[in-house]
């Protein structure tokens, strides 16, 4: 097997050749590494080269930084992949606007090797499989296209992106919808049943036992018969979402906005990244076990009244614990 088989591809985009090679020495042992030196190149690059993640400088030239992002996230086949930008400019108006057009990461110059290789694995991690490609073969969750509400539960990771892929199915622009759902899943499946605190999965993420730590979660006593409780409904012009999780709540009012407290951070961007990207409309309830999330079938102004009121939320939480 040579390396192109075995390990991901990371576009690195950079007009300063000795920025290049800084970061090619830190990843070059474990990534296949390409090159694009200004804008335009990145989107051929990346078209033709379908990387694993695209390490951005953000003064480009040609085209600035945040046009390139903007128009690969807008792309079919570019826009699911994960983008770090890197900078020297702290100012957090700059990093908020990066992360609003899609950016993953903001990583500051000078480059901490040890920062860059924990932020690489985790945008990896946290993008790998983020829909199910479409075919022209019937698959066994064709039938939601059929079906005007369902009720699932999952327990693990694999069981979110399965369930995240299957329900973005069924919506407009599915590969956005794909990921605003596994962020909302997998926050309440890590945070929520699982009580993984924002500085536990800090230390997960640098040390790469994220995934381990919660495989070994979900096979205490404790945690065995507790599942996230994911149930869609179509209602008017709309397909709703709502997620319910068997923990605590958070303090999600925190994480609902970019928040420039958490751009230098190795996650805590999910949630606010499926507000801006995944939905139309998002809101959490109570303590934050439960967050109900909206996609608009049709182009129109919504009233409060379409979405689902709080004795039908009440009625939906008991069904699913009784289903």
């Amino acid at each position: 097997m040579t390396k192109a088989d075995k390990y991901p591809k990371i576009l690195i985009v950079d007009d300063v050749p000795s920025n290049v090679t800084t970061v090619a020495e830190i990843l070059s042992d474990n990534y296949q590494l390409i090159v694009a030196t200004n804008g335009w190149d990145v989107l051929e690059t990346a078209a033709s080269e379908r990387p694993d993640l695209i390490l951005l400088n953000v003064i480009m030239p040609e085209m600035d930084s945040y046009t390139v992002c903007k128009k690969l996230k807008a792309d079919k086949i570019c826009g699911g992949i994960p983008i770090i930008f890197v900078t020297a400019n702290t100012d957090p108006e700059h990093i908020t606007r990066g992360i609003e057009v899609g950016a993953f990461y903001y990583l500051t110059k000078p480059i901490d090797s040890k920062i860059l290789l924990a932020i690489v694995k985790s945008a990896l991690m946290d993008t790998s499989h983020p829909y199910f490609p479409r075919n022209d073969f019937f698959r066994p969750w064709d039938v939601l296209a059929f079906m005007d509400e369902g009720i699932f539960r999952i327990r693990t990771l694999e069981d979110a992106l399965r369930l995240s892929g299957m329900l973005s199915e069924i919506c407009p622009e599915p590969e956005r919808r794909a990921i605003g759902l596994r962020e909302l899943i997998v926050n309440a499946l890590e945070h929520g049943t699982l009580g993984i605190t924002y500085e536990e999965k800090s230390h997960l993420n640098e040390t790469g036992e994220w995934a381990f730590e919660v495989a070994r979660r979900l096979a205490l006593d404790e945690h065995r018969n507790k599942y996230v409780t994911v149930r869609f409904q179509r209602k008017d012009n709309q397909i709703q979402f709502l997620i319910k999780d068997e923990g605590a709540g958070f303090d999600w009012p925190s994480y609902v906005e970019f928040d420039p407290r958490h751009v230098f951070d190795s996650h805590g961007r999910g949630i606010a990244l499926a507000k801006k990207i995944g939905f139309d409309f998002l809101e959490y309830h109570g303590t934050g076990n439960e967050v109900l999330a909206v996609v608009y079938t049709t182009p129109h102004v919504v009233s409060e009244k379409c979405l689902i009121t709080e004795e039908e939320t009440t009625q939906i939480i008991t069904r699913s614990s009784i289903e």
